[in-house]
């Protein structure tokens, strides 16, 4: 699983890594993929590669110097919209709205310690 998770977090930022070249980078039949995702995880490879992605893009969005859009194209997404929608069914949050929360909060906090 971890080899699984370096070689996906190596191309994040590749809007063209999927299933099938993850499977040629380990050195692994689809097939055989998905049963020892499915039995290990509990996830298809899809559902994984997506959840990365989707979680470097909450790193990045703390970072407000970073547009919307240039996170979405960071964490291999092509279409900012299509980003947007499938951060917002995952975290039940736009990304833009996500990131005025951590802000807020993170400032929240700083103040809290002075």
């Amino acid at each position: 699983m971890q080899d699984v998770c370096s070689v996906v977090e190596a191309h994040l930022d590749d809007m063209d890594f999927n299933v099938e070249k993850l499977c040629k980078a380990i050195h692994m039949s689809t097939s055989q993929l998905y049963r020892k995702m499915e039995a290990v995880a509990g996830i298809s490879a899809v559902r994984l590669i997506r959840l990365l992605r989707l979680n470097r893009a909450k790193q990045l969005l703390q970072n407000p110097q970073l547009s919307i859009t240039h996170v979405a194209f960071k964490t291999g997404f092509g279409d900012p919209a299509y980003f947007a929608r499938v951060f917002k069914k995952e975290f039940g949050i736009s990304p833009l709205k996500w990131r005025h929360a951590y802000l807020r909060n993170k400032r929240s906090l700083n103040r809290k310690k002075l």
